[in-house]
């Protein structure tokens, strides 16, 4: 919409990694008896009455220090998993300019996600071909009522422009986030990236959090 920042990113793994990540992530929201994991909500958990909010009222006094080690534990989830991290966020105010200056630049890209979609499909190919140039690739998005038909329209746009887009991906699938660790993982990254350019474009000389650096695998 009319953010400032639109961040699209995820991780790469083979498939048999993705199980035992799963189980991981499952294991540690077990630990810390928490519901799936939603970095706007466990950020700001007064501004909805739900489960986070409910996490945060049983906490009490210690909910931020808590908070702090339990995003360390599922980063650290992260970090150990044999997997890699892809993405893009992009400066949609900046976005908005070109796309008014430049027609062509606008049917090409008719949203910022369109952009940073075509950035990280681009990008999580070209992770898998240092092991593998042929075998089929499958993406799984957030569902969003939003953006879902957006993804798939320029997924099909990629297909017909980038050859290896057509060969390399064979499936694209939307999901409830609560039911795929992968994509609450997802969250937490494009979350924190997010975060960082908001805060450089205030102070440039901004570090990243300790959250991003661990979750920014092999990025």
């Amino acid at each position: 919409g009319g953010s400032d920042y639109t961040s699209f990113c995820g991780y790469v793994a083979h498939a048999s990694e993705w199980d035992r990540f799963a189980m991981e992530w499952n294991n540690c929201r077990f630990r810390w008896q928490v519901p799936p994991i939603h970095m706007a909500r466990i950020m700001s958990p007064d501004s909805k009455d739900d489960e986070w909010r409910k996490v945060k009222e049983n906490r009490g006094r210690e909910w931020e220090s808590k908070r702090k080690l339990m995003l360390g534990d599922f980063a650290a989830t992260v970090r150990s998993a044999q997997i890699a991290c892809v993405g893009a966020i992009v400066d949609s105010g900046h976005f908005r300019k070109l796309a008014d200056q430049d027609p062509v630049f606008k049917e090409l890209h008719k949203d910022p996600i369109h952009l940073a979609f075509h950035v990280f499909v681009m990008r999580g190919i070209e992770k898998t071909e240092v092991v593998d140039k042929h075998s089929a690739i499958g993406i799984v998005v957030d569902e969003d009522p939003e953006f879902s038909m957006a993804v798939y329209e320029q997924l099909r746009s990629l297909k017909r422009v980038f050859p290896k887009v057509k060969d390399r991906v064979h499936a694209v699938s939307f999901v409830n986030d609560a039911s795929y660790p992968r994509i609450q993982a997802a969250d937490m990254i494009a979350y924190e990236s997010r975060r960082l350019m908001v805060q450089r474009s205030k102070t440039p000389s901004d570090e990243p959090s300790e959250l991003f650096l661990a979750t920014a695998v092999r990025l």
